[in-house]
């Protein structure tokens, strides 16, 4: 989308590309950004990607911010595929 709006476009300096990740490896790399993936089912971040994030790291980032703010509300360490798909809804309708 960036792409396609030439004032937002040039200012990325570096584009890069990575190569899909399944589940797991997605799990590994959310938990390093943000303590708050830490243990979560792969299967609940597989079902994140593939209906709400699609491989984007800003949705994830959107997604870990709700996730947090959620946690924190409900007072829980415990993030599950309810409370996920709550941070979810916070970015609105997806498919």
């Amino acid at each position: 989308m960036i792409g396609r709006a030439p004032a937002l476009r040039s200012r990325v300096l570096t584009w890069h590309q990575v190569a899909a990740m399944d589940p797991e490896q997605l799990t590994r790399t959310l938990a390093m950004f943000h303590a708050v993936w830490e243990g979560v089912d792969p299967a609940d971040v597989g079902w994140a990607d593939a209906t709400v994030a699609r491989g984007n790291f800003r949705t994830w980032a959107k997604i870990t911010s709700h996730l947090y703010a959620l946690s924190k509300r409900e007072n829980t360490t415990r993030v599950d595929r309810l409370l996920i798909e709550q941070a979810c809804a916070r970015l609105g309708p997806y498919p």
